[in-house]
């Protein structure tokens, strides 16, 4: 049986709300709606900026990198931003 991974959406959704470097960034995102919390992860995991902040640090590198390996080929593009905005503003609701 072939290894069982989480979609794009799960995998966005188990990060971001968790990781204290970026977590009050999104959440202050996706209180203004779910493209701007789209906008705003993807600058970090694309570009690696956290707003005008060019991110450097290794361990945050590491952690980004890591990100885009379990998105694995879909990459952003199929994360239901709506669903990951929903997880940062209202938890444990579905």
């Amino acid at each position: 049986m072939p290894p069982v991974h989480p979609d794009p959406t799960e995998v966005i959704e188990a990060w971001i709300p968790h990781d204290a470097r970026w977590q009050a960034q999104a959440r202050e995102h996706a209180r203004h709606g779910s493209e701007r919390l789209r906008l705003y992860v993807t600058e970090l995991v694309r570009d690696h900026r956290d707003g005008a902040r060019s991110i450097s640090d290794d361990f945050d590198l590491r952690t980004l990198k890591a990100v885009v390996e379990d998105l694995q080929s879909s990459g952003l593009s199929d994360v239901d931003w709506r669903r990951v905005a929903q997880a940062l503003t209202h938890p444990g609701l579905r």
